[in-house]
């Protein structure tokens, strides 16, 4: 979503410093998922890596447990230090974590770029605004009270994302660029 509407690329949006931006990069990895459930019994959902980007709606696999009722789900945006400043060439060409275009790796040393956010703001929409969230020390956790539903035989747990919020309280229109 961009506000109360529908995600699409540059698309006009405002943040809530009233701001109209538009985007036209929105990428992020998102990781180390866990699933609350049954009590508050949390399960990991090893070695799932995902690249969520703002024009497109996922489904991943995150395996067969034995789960009666969801509660919540936890998961972290960017990737672990071991993943993240390990080599990007060791992954199949199909995996999240191989070499990308645009590119979602920095470099050895800042490793992934755990969010891309791109976009236009300003007189016009002119101005051109950069946000790539890398480095280790911007790997954080979310934790997410929700439920599922049962399609099938399988627990669906969806998750929407709010990308005007990513904004919150960033002044675009000076031309914002941060890498870091």
């Amino acid at each position: 979503f961009l506000g109360a509407n529908a995600f699409a690329f540059n698309s006009e949006a405002s943040n809530d410093m009233s701001e109209t931006f538009t985007l036209n990069r929105m990428e992020y990895y998102i990781s180390n998922i866990i699933l609350v459930h049954d009590g508050g019994m949390e399960t990991p959902a090893s070695d799932i890596y995902i690249l969520a980007k703002g024009d497109k709606t996922d489904t991943t696999t995150l395996g067969s447990f034995n789960v009666t009722t969801i509660e919540g789900i936890k998961f972290a945006v960017g990737v672990d230090a071991g993943v993240n400043n390990a080599d990007p060439s060791s992954w199949a060409s199909i995996h999240p974590l191989a070499p990308k275009d645009p590119s979602m790796h920095w470099g050895w040393s800042a490793g992934y770029r755990f969010v891309a956010l791109e976009g236009k703001a300003g007189t016009g929409l002119s101005t051109e605004f950069q946000i790539h969230a890398l480095g280790n020390k911007n790997y954080f956790k979310q934790s997410i009270p929700t439920d599922a539903s049962i399609v099938g035989d399988d627990l669906v747990i969806a998750i929407n994302a709010d990308y005007s919020m990513a904004l919150s309280s960033f002044t675009l229109s000076s031309g914002l660029i941060e890498h870091g």
